[in-house]
């Protein structure tokens, strides 16, 4: 497989901006869930995780605003505005929109329904998927920033979901510090309310076992959620002169250590795993980070070793890997959601780290890498131009799960991004 085609990252870029900007503050969509008598209109500063009307037949409704899918979004707002200037102000409007939807969700003087108000409203046998009335009750104070996701109205989620969940404030609060540099005309008092809040959760749940990225039971201390904590607890550190901040990330670079894999050399999933038990997402919290140095770089051995055996257990799982010259990524190799095919956000992560390290280093092999999961990529897009899905089938390559994953386009203008950087490095190397 050559690498792939420029012009086709050009459109294809324009379109993962589009199909991002369609997502955020949706305004113009409602979703009608008739077998809970529901109906939800997003609100300004919301993230849909896809605009798509699902009902889980086959595909999947993610008609609702996920904090970490949310600020993986937000984190590549300037790189939307980079692919259409023409949007700029809708994305600066958004911004502000989003601090003060996430500020209002997070209220700790908010109170949760004392029942679920779709108690009356579902059809019977649907009430075993609603959130039980406690729960709902229950939600008040720092509760609210345990919750993964909300209705994208604001309000709260009415379904049964896994809890508690702490990467979505970590990952929020480094997102939006990056954006903020980036964007300085973004800046508020609200955004900053916004990130302080944040950080006093993370600091204040630093360690502690919670649902991980994939929102697989049992709760318990995933390396990613770990290494998002670590990321947002240094960075926050130095902008907000809180010496407690960076002594809870040096604890947290202490434990993290303990999740270290004798048997690949990489990182495990968890600090409970077993050893080899590797999980993607690993590597996306690496990649979140953007790190040049230290244990957690992008270029750091155990990242590297993660990777390449994440890579060699892909490369004999899927029958797709047969004709492909890149291996297709999934999120590990016992999922079975949707028949565990691989994703658009990991490896096009994986792309986006193999980039970053050859603009780093000048590592052609790197590059080699990175341009075949790209042209990967761009073989099983299944419309050029248009909205990434967020899987691809494990023998054909075709589109399954959900159609337009907000993740994915964002995923996409981070790997963009990352290959213009490593051919920018390498044209200035010769």
């Amino acid at each position: 497989m050559a690498g792939p085609d420029p012009d086709w990252i050009t459109r294809q870029r324009l379109a993962s901006a589009r199909a991002m900007r369609n997502a955020c503050s949706a305004t113009h969509l409602s979703r009608h869930r008739p077998g809970f008598g529901w109906v939800v209109r997003p609100a300004p500063g919301s993230v849909l995780a896809s605009p798509r009307v699902a009902e889980w037949n086959p595909e999947p409704d993610y008609f609702h605003h996920w904090v970490r899918d949310a600020a993986i979004v937000l984190k590549a707002v300037p790189l939307a505005i980079e692919a259409d200037p023409a949007a700029r102000g809708f994305w600066l409007q958004f911004i502000a929109d989003f601090v003060n939807f996430a500020l209002t969700t997070t209220d700790p003087n908010r109170k949760g329904p004392a029942s679920n108000p779709l108690n009356l409203s579902a059809r019977p046998g649907l009430q075993q998927y609603l959130r039980p009335d406690a729960e709902l009750a229950a939600l008040t104070g720092a509760a609210w920033l345990e919750e993964p996701r909300f209705a994208p109205d604001g309000g709260p989620d009415l379904e049964r979901w896994s809890r508690p969940q702490d990467d979505g404030p970590a990952l929020r609060a480094s997102a939006l510090m990056a954006v903020l540099d980036a964007l300085p005309e973004a800046a508020s008092p609200q955004a900053e309310a916004l990130i302080a809040r944040d950080i006093d959760h993370t600091l204040r749940t630093v360690g502690r076992a919670s649902i991980g990225p994939w929102e697989e039971e049992p709760p318990r201390r995933t390396t990613f959620t770990l290494i998002a904590q670590w990321d947002t607890l240094s960075r926050a550190a130095g902008r907000l002169q809180r010496r407690e901040l960076q002594d809870a990330a040096d604890r947290l670079t202490e434990l993290i250590q303990t999740a270290a894999d004798t048997t690949t050399g990489g990182w495990r999933e968890s600090l409970e795993a077993p050893e080899g038990r590797l999980d993607s997402s690993t590597c996306l919290a690496i990649l979140h980070a953007g790190r040049s140095d230290g244990p957690f770089a992008l270029n750091a051995p155990r990242t590297r070793a993660t990777m390449a055996a994440l890579e060699a257990q892909f490369d004999g799982l899927y029958p797709i890997n047969r004709t492909t010259t890149a291996t297709a990524i999934g999120r590990w190799t016992e999922d079975a959601y949707f028949d565990g095919n691989p994703w658009f956000p990991t490896t096009l992560g994986f792309a986006s780290i193999c980039y970053l390290i050859a603009a780093e280093t000048g590592d052609m092999q790197a590059l080699e890498k990175a341009e075949g999961w790209m042209a990967l990529i761009e073989h099983v897009a299944p419309h050029p131009e248009g909205p990434l899905p967020e899987q691809f089938d494990r023998s054909t390559g075709a589109p399954t799960s959900c159609l337009d994953l907000t993740w994915s386009a964002a995923a996409f203008l981070e790997a963009a991004d990352a290959r213009d950087r490593a051919l920018q490095a390498m044209a200035g190397a010769r």
